[in-house]
Formats: structure tokens, C-alpha cells, sequence
């Protein structure tokens, strides 16, 4: 992979058509700053407007992904300091139009919880510990958590998880469905980095484009059924629809168009 640091504390390097985004204060245990924050969301963006880029991995440096906000912050906010939050909303990367892979290789929680369960698959190390821990801190479900977590493990889990604030372990974690797969220690960048390649190579960029944001955008049954019949015309006239279907028949390697580049 060729290296291309955009700003500490955020690493970025792509290489076949992925983008590894690395959350990098392995000396504080990354946990999470403002300006980590604001670098974080700037590799999403870079990442999300590059047409050669199909598909993200985040994961942490060292043994820890992110166990929320740095003390030091947290110590500040409570003593009345202002947070210098980003712009863009903590929920950001359901907003990019790409497969966004979590690669949890450590220790998660507080809004390092929440960056994961924005993230549309999440690989979790076996010694990794999960936790809300909102309600310990004195305060409410932060940045969408109530919704994002109901959606992935329903909502009597999610209310038990974020009222008590206690620590999970990846067995439970992946009982509840709140990671996709459980692996063994020091793989999930291993494993996540396979699957993104994978879609990168044989999933066509416009059709994640779309699921994500049915995904995202659909709250009831007949919103889904609505959606649906207006997109699936739109697939269709999309060259990608034709070569998934011909390179199927044909038993070959689809070559999908890459993700559009942004508008000026």
C-alpha cells in the first residue's frame, strides 16, 4: 500500500482499491480527541470522493481501536471547556456512498463505540471489550446511538447495553449481533481488509452506493417498498447491471465502473 498521512492522528493508505483508515495515538490508546475527530472524518471524505477507492477499513494502532474520549477531554468538558466538535455529524461515515469495514482490534467504547456502529461491517478480535459507557460518564446516548444500536441488536438489547454502561466481551458482542464476526487475536485487519478486496474486486460500486443509502434513509416497511421501485429502474439503465449480469452468465471476473467522481 502506498502511505499518505492527510493529518495526525489518522493514518491513510490505500492499495487494491481499499482505503485503510488508521485512528493513530497508540501512546494514549487512541482514545479520541477533537483532533482526531476532524482528521477522521477528512480520510471518510477522501476516501468516499476518490473514484478509484471502493470500499474503507478502519482499525486502530497497536492493541486498542478506540475506548472513547481522551481523559484529558473528558476531565476539560466536565469543568465547562468547550469541545471544538467537526462540522460534520458524528454519525459521518453512514453518509459515504461506500462500504465502510470496521476492523475492531482492541478494546471500544463511548464514542469509539459509536464510529463502529457507524461502520457497515464490523470484524471484532476475540480479546477485544466492548462497551456503551455513556451512562457511567453522567450522560445520555450520544450521537445517534439510541437508533444506530436498536437497528443493529433491537431495541430491549440496545436499552439493557446503554442504561447499564457495563463491558461486553466479543462472545456476547457477536451473540447480540452487534459485530458480524468474531476472529482470532491480531486478525480483524487481516479479515476485514480480505472482505473489503473482495467487494472491491466482484460487488458493483453503484449498487453498494445504492444499499447504503436504503439502508440509512428507510425507516418503515413501505418506505423500503417505495425505495425499491424507484431505484431498481435507475439499476437498471446503470451499465453495472448489465455487466453483473453478463459476466455471471459468462463465469468471469465482472469488471464494475468505478464510484462516480464528485461533482465540482
Amino acid at each position: 500500500m502506498t502511505a499518505a498521512v492527510i493529518e495526525e492522528p489518522v493514518g491513510y493508505e490505500t492499495g487494491d482499491r481499499v482505503a485503510v483508515v488508521t485512528l493513530n495515538r497508540p501512546q494514549r490508546r487512541n482514545a479520541w480527541t477533537a483532533a482526531m475527530e476532524h482528521a477522521y472524518f477528512d480520510s471518510l471524505a477522501a476516501a468516499g470522493s476518490d473514484p478509484a477507492i471502493r470500499a474503507i477499513v478502519v482499525t486502530g494502532a497497536g492493541d486498542s481501536f478506540c475506548p472513547g474520549l481522551d481523559p484529558e477531554a473528558l476531565a476539560a468538558s466536565a469543568r465547562g471547556a468547550r469541545y471544538d466538535h467537526d462540522p460534520r455529524p458524528r454519525t459521518f461515515a453512514t453518509t459515504i456512498p461506500k462500504p465502510v469495514i470496521a476492523a475492531i482490534n482492541g478494546n471500544c467504547a463511548g464514542i469509539g463505540l459509536l464510529q463502529a456502529l457507524c461502520c457497515d461491517v464490523r470484524f471484532l478480535d476475540r480479546r477485544a471489550r466492548l462497551s456503551t459507557a455513556f451512562s457511567r460518564r453522567g450522560l445520555p446516548a450520544e450521537d445517534g446511538a439510541t437508533w444506530l444500536l436498536s437497528r443493529i441488536v433491537g431495541q430491549a438489547s440496545a436499552l439493557e447495553l446503554l442504561l447499564s454502561g457495563r463491558v461486553l466481551d466479543a462472545d456476547e458482542a457477536r451473540s447480540l449481533g452487534l459485530v458480524h464476526w468474531v476472529v482470532e487475536d491480531g486478525q480483524a485487519l487481516t479479515r476485514a481488509l480480505d472482505y473489503a478486496r473482495d467487494l472491491a474486486a466482484n460487488v458493483s460500486p453503484h449498487s453498494m452506493m445504492l444499499i447504503k443509502s436504503q439502508m440509512y434513509t428507510e425507516d418503515t416497511l413501505e418506505q423500503s417498498l417505495s425505495r425499491a421501485l424507484e431505484l431498481i429502474p435507475v439499476a437498471k439503465r446503470h451499465p453495472d447491471f448489465r455487466e453483473g449480469v453478463e459476466s455471471f452468465v459468462e463465469k468471469r471476473a465482472p469488471q464494475f465502473l468505478p464510484y462516480p467522481a464528485p461533482e465540482a
